[in-house]
């Protein structure tokens, strides 16, 4: 009976060891005869990668393949790790048109970008978009989400986007609870708006201070989390190099660097990520062939029409601070400041994917060279991120996040264009689907959830709806926007919204309650006639619905009216209407419900809301 149990013991032991060092068959790739860039700024040897899994299991000659692996034959290509892009913002299209996250991300995997950080999401988002990604709902690259503060009254909260979308500090105490209320989100970076300088063009905002920025920096090291900040001008630079910020976003134009700023920035290991191509004059700008040919259609269309009515030239006051940006960027690379890759992608000609390979070049016309451009796109970005141990090199143990290419684009830059096959998190990238998918003119498939009726009737825990959605407030755009309050005072928790209107001549304040978590996904309320709420205030208000694939000037919205006593309130789906005639409201692809108060510049507006649902 002994050598049984022994036996027993053995097969059991055996097969602990293939759980956990054999993956299954097809997750198993070999990349063969590859020229191998590793990432480092070594040059480039050939040999091949096995990939097991999410990770790259081994480097080297002549890696005998595993029974059953995929081989990828890769003679003549180079393989370099994935390209990381430190600044975009995805929910934004780059050209006219409504926001499309699959589209987007797959605007980077179509150029080997692998990892991308998010500027454009508040901390709600963050859990359906990483649902949908990981899930594989929806390809994307992998994505560092961040939570987005500034100061009152400074750049990011200029917009009416909201408080939540942009939390906000003045002071160290404030910023604390700033970060008290993100931290739960578990962003994978904090994006700070520190500088209000506005190029000349406006006048400037108000910016962070440092005992503000550094109470900041400490919460988010704590929880091991970068922070980047948007970062402008010299004094600017030194504030948040001084803070201990992992890098300064967007780089600074207005002054040449100087030596004090140099000095800070290597003693607290402050990077620099300058997204040249947000300031790059775009009147005159050319594309090479690669790049021109790769364009989705309408971002073609948009520089077409740019060359047939040529844009406005740029003021001097810009031309200026393009040279500088340019000559500051040569200065801190010759210091031994680290450098890194971001764009401001969806900012209006800043298109996604392209617009890093472009940010690349540009390095490689202010004293890189093609093999130092490539690395501060992959090891060095992956370092800002704190994530260096994880990804950003081509060694065994690294994450499997790989872009084959013909050429040599760490002799030859443009030869990165030249992209064949993209693997990330060790998945191969299906890029013929994914380039019909960023150039068809149908919205992307994105989740959806079918509507119960119930929307905010009082029975959602701590503030939030029936759906366990948070309601957000937002107002029109300018520094002196409007402002909304909403509280739960009753024992029945209906809401109760007060808006002190800005000085715009047509001033609002609205709620959203989203009908998914962020207003990410989609809602399918096609069972249901309307909408029926009750409502008690003074004077008219209206309804919209956040629709997925319009534009929100296509939205469609209700007027209604409420006085001082609670009255039930029905609107039918055919009574909301759009500004747009070829507008259509699909019921299955709603975001959220939004209630706007509107009042006299100045004014004040309230209104009491209960039971809110959809009816048959």
């Amino acid at each position: 009976m002994t050598w049984l149990r022994s036996l027993h013991r053995l097969i059991c032991a055996a097969a602990l060891l293939l759980a956990a060092g054999a993956a299954p068959a097809q997750d198993v790739t070999l990349i063969r005869g590859a020229r191998i860039f590793d990432g480092t700024g070594a040059p480039a040897t050939r040999g091949d990668v096995l990939v097991r899994g999410d990770r790259i299991a081994a480097v080297g000659p002549r890696i005998r393949a595993p029974r059953g692996a995929r081989i990828t034959d890769a003679g003549g290509l180079t393989l370099l790790p994935g390209l990381h892009d430190l600044h975009t913002h995805l929910r934004s299209p780059s050209t006219r048109g409504p926001e499309d996250l699959p589209k987007a991300y797959g605007g980077y995997l179509a150029y080997g970008v692998t990892s991308v950080n998010d500027f454009s999401v508040s901390g709600e988002m963050l859990p359906p978009i990483r649902e949908m990604t990981k899930s594989g709902a929806v390809i994307a690259p992998n994505l560092q989400l961040a939570v987005r503060l500034g100061v009152p009254g400074g750049h990011g909260t200029e917009y009416g986007w909201g408080r939540f979308f942009t939390m906000q500090a003045a002071t160290p105490r404030a910023a604390r609870a700033a970060m008290a209320a993100a931290l739960p989100y578990k962003p994978d970076v904090i994006k700070v708006f520190a500088d209000g300088w506005r190029y000349g063009r406006t006048p400037d905002l108000n910016s962070m201070n440092e005992p503000t920025l550094a109470a900041i920096v400490r919460d988010a090291h704590a929880a091991g989390i970068p922070v980047i900040t948007h970062t402008v001008t010299l004094e600017g630079a030194k504030i948040a190099a001084a803070a201990g910020v992992d890098a300064l976003g967007h780089g600074v134009g207005d002054a040449i660097v100087d030596d004090e700023l140099i000095r800070l920035m290597k003693a607290k290991g402050t990077a620099y990520v300058p997204t040249l191509v947000v300031y790059e004059p775009q009147e005159d700008r050319a594309f090479v062939p690669a790049e021109w040919t790769a364009l989705r259609p309408p971002e073609r269309a948009r520089e077409q029409a740019r060359v047939s009515a040529p844009l406005e030239a740029t003021p001097e006051l810009e031309v200026k601070r393009w040279k500088i940006m340019q000559e500051n960027v040569r200065r801190l690379k010759a210091a031994g400041v680290r450098i890194g890759i971001g764009t401001d992608a969806g900012i209006g000609g800043v298109y996604h994917g392209s617009s890093t390979i472009r940010e690349i070049r540009w390095l490689t016309m202010l004293g890189h060279t093609p093999a130092e451009a490539l690395t501060a796109a992959t090891a060095a970005s992956a370092a800002i991120l704190r994530q260096d141990r994880d990804h950003g090199r081509i060694a065994a143990g690294q994450r499997a996040d790989l872009l084959l290419t013909g050429g040599r684009p760490d002799e030859r830059i443009e030869d990165l264009y030249d992209v064949r096959h993209v693997l990330v998190s060790g998945r191969e990238i299906p890029l013929k689907r994914v380039r019909a998918l960023i150039d068809s003119d149908a919205p992307s498939p994105l989740p959806v959830h079918v509507m119960a009726g119930p929307i905010d009737t009082g029975a959602g825990a701590s503030g939030r709806t029936d759906l366990g959605t948070l309601p957000v407030d937002s107002s029109e755009a300018g520094v002196d926007h409007s402002e909304l309050e909403h509280v739960r005072p009753g024992p029945d928790r209906r809401l109760f919204l007060v808006g002190r209107m800005g000085a715009a001549p047509q001033p609002f304040a609205q709620l959203a309650l989203p009908l998914t978590q962020g207003g990410v996904q989609l809602a399918d309320a096609s069972g249901f006639t309307g909408i029926a709420f009750e409502a008690r205030g003074s004077g008219r208000y209206g309804v919209a619905f956040d629709s997925y694939g319009l534009e929100a000037r296509q939205w469609f919205k209700a007027p209604f009216a409420a006085g001082e006593a609670a009255t039930e309130i029905r609107i039918p789906f055919s009574a909301f209407r759009s500004s747009d005639a070829g507008a259509r409201l699909d019921l299955a692809k709603l975001r959220a419900l939004i209630v706007r108060l509107e009042a006299e510049p100045r004014g004040t507006a309230w209104l009491e809301l209960g039971k809110v649902r959809f009816y048959r």
